[in-house]
């Protein structure tokens, strides 16, 4: 039986489905780009970036997170054929300084926990400092293996006013 919500995602995909024009793309990305960027849903890639479908293989999780891109960015730079990998994070992150204990009350408080073990022992992978965490996922992806130093070689924050910071 399903949700409400699972409803309406298995109709819309119907419909995408019946009319999807893109069968005849690649998947190797046509510009030869991975784009890493936040899951913030007030952040539409497409818009905020100016790539349509099949130009850019976007990798998208929480803080724009290099640690936990290095997978996919491996799989599409060696895999896909992509030669260049944009870190590009944005001001005013919903996760930027929220301490790990209150991620760790939180998730315990859901879960109906007093002390959980493994809630503690999950990486929140906090952060405080946007500029510092962009540059700490630079050097993590260039360092991470020699798979990986060729393809990373630009950063940019950019504002969800607009303006590229940096």
């Amino acid at each position: 039986m399903s949700t409400p919500f699972e409803s309406q995602i298995l109709e819309a995909n119907a419909k995408y489905a019946s009319t999807y024009k893109h069968s005849g793309l690649e998947c190797p990305p046509l510009r030869k780009a991975v784009i890493v960027t936040c899951m913030d849903r007030r952040l539409d890639s497409k818009s905020a970036y100016g790539f349509d479908l099949g130009e850019v293989t976007t990798i998208r999780n929480a803080g724009a997170s290099g640690r936990d891109a290095a997978r996919s960015v491996l799989l599409a730079t060696h895999v896909l054929g992509a030669e260049e990998v944009l870190v590009i994070k944005h001001t005013r992150c919903g996760l930027l300084g929220v301490p790990g204990e209150v991620v760790y009350g939180i998730m315990k408080k859901n879960l109906g926990l007093a002390e959980s073990e493994e809630v503690e022992d999950f990486e929140v992978l906090t952060f405080f400092d946007l500029e510092r965490l962009s540059i700490l996922t630079i050097i993590l992806l260039r360092g991470r293996s020699a798979a990986l130093r060729f393809a990373v070689n630009e950063v940019a924050m950019v504002s969800l006013k607009g303006r590229i910071l940096l």
